[in-house]
């Protein structure tokens, strides 16, 4: 009730409206969740990659229930959703922390760059887990040159990442 009397207010809170969706996503109520993140990037692009990776969250949890619920064709389209929302966060996430990396500014200032380096800090593990359940859907559905493909671009992106030479490794044998 008090998010959606800060978004009443001041309709351009955009942490307010990423808030407001991270209580949702946490409640499980990921419709809900979406359209709150879905608003924070509509008006207000400085937390737009912070929503875009939630955004992600939201259709990564979607990919995996609806993969243990057998529907392996909604669990695909639902992680290459939440592909594409990491993808287009990346550089938006890059770009807020390069501009506000020069320091100065006060206390709000710094608390805004800690909150940033926390999502860069959280977008590697995130990105890797998505090409997980992404390629185990699709060796799921049998689609192993699709599995071998988001393995590849593991690698590619992660050369230093062990786990994700295993994974590219494991459907390869």
């Amino acid at each position: 009730a008090m998010y959606a009397r800060a978004v009443e207010i001041e309709p351009g809170f955009g942490g307010a409206w990423v808030n407001w969706g991270t209580c949702l996503a946490e409640s499980g109520n990921m419709d809900d969740a979406e359209i709150m993140f879905l608003k924070a990037i509509e008006c207000c692009p400085d937390v737009a990659p912070k929503a875009m990776m939630n955004l992600a969250l939201v259709h990564q949890t979607r990919a995996n229930q609806l993969a243990m619920g057998g529907d392996l064709p909604a669990a695909r389209d639902a992680i290459g959703q939440a592909s594409k929302y990491l993808d287009d966060a990346k550089p938006l996430l890059d770009e807020r922390l390069a501009s506000m990396s020069g320091g100065g500014g006060g206390p709000g200032e710094k608390d805004a760059i800690r909150d940033l380096q926390s999502y860069a800090a959280k977008f590697r593990p995130l990105r890797l887990n998505v090409h997980k359940l992404a390629g185990q859907v699709f060796a799921g559905m049998r689609d192993f040159d699709s599995c071998i493909t988001e393995f590849r671009r593991a690698t590619e992106s992660y050369p230093e990442e062990p786990g994700a030479w295993e994974m590219l490794a494991r459907v390869l044998e």
